[in-house]
């Protein structure tokens, strides 16, 4: 099978922010202070949102800071399942006919929460997108975040999060809370870099019967930090994907 080859515009890596809530999980994958922060949300607002909204701030504003950037960015926030604990709760109470339904958790259940509480919160008037894609969430939120610095943003959010779904929606899935969050903008030589991922075509992991993996699809990003971190110069091959087809893209550290 023929090697893919990689389009040669790409992306620069500004700044990454992490969120793992469970810290002994955290230290498992080696990655440190990582813990929740929603500093950057009012009180009142903090007590009301969901953890995946609260994993997804954090890791948005980490990413930022650590860029030196406004928050003030076109952003792209990429989950499998969204607010799932939330909807859950609204769906069992509308099976017990528990009227009247939390407008709270009415306005909290659709998939642009996330993106939502942070544009208030950041005061940002930027576009901003709410994206589902299975286990390619990462892989595809690379892929958007590409097309539209080649359509004029200078810079780019992307923001990656799951929180774990209900037991009996998906018995023995236990996910760990995790949000992984990119700066991007446009490459330079001396720019630590990412390309736009390509799909291989081979098969990187067995099929199940499942189509949703074991793994927190948002740890698929985890290995792109990893390589980040190892600061060895050159290009590296990585998969940014948790499904059974393989998505890699190529990390270039000058």
């Amino acid at each position: 099978m023929n090697e893919p080859v990689f389009n040669p515009s790409l992306m620069a890596i500004l700044g990454t922010g992490l969120c793992i809530k469970d810290n002994g999980i955290a230290a498992q994958q080696g990655f440190h202070d990582c813990a929740l922060d929603v500093s950057l949300l009012p009180a009142m607002v903090r007590r009301r949102t969901s953890l995946a909204t609260r994993v997804a701030i954090s890791a948005a504003t980490r990413a930022c800071a650590n860029a030196d950037s406004s928050q003030q960015l076109p952003a792209i926030f990429v989950s499998l399942s969204g607010e799932i604990q939330v909807t859950d709760k609204l769906c069992r109470a509308i099976a017990k006919n528990d009227y009247p339904l939390s407008p709270t958790q009415f306005h909290n259940s659709v998939h642009n929460t996330a993106s939502s509480y942070w544009s208030m919160a950041a005061d940002s008037q930027a576009p901003m997108m709410a994206m589902a894609a299975l286990e390619d969430g990462f892989a595809l939120g690379l892929l958007e975040s590409w097309c539209q610095l080649q359509t004029g943003a200078e810079k780019v959010l992307l923001v990656v999060y799951e929180e774990e779904a209900p037991q009996y929606l998906l018995p023995d899935y236990h996910w760990q809370p995790c949000a992984v969050s990119l700066v991007l903008g446009q490459a330079e030589n001396t720019t630590v870099s990412v390309s736009c991922p390509l799909q291989s075509g081979s098969v990187s992991k067995p099929t199940t019967e499942s189509c949703i993996s074991s793994q927190n699809p948002a740890m698929a990003a985890l290995p792109l930090l990893k390589t980040l971190i190892s600061n060895q110069s050159g290009k590296h091959r990585i998969e940014v994907s948790q499904g059974s087809t393989a998505w890699l893209a190529e990390v270039i550290i000058p």
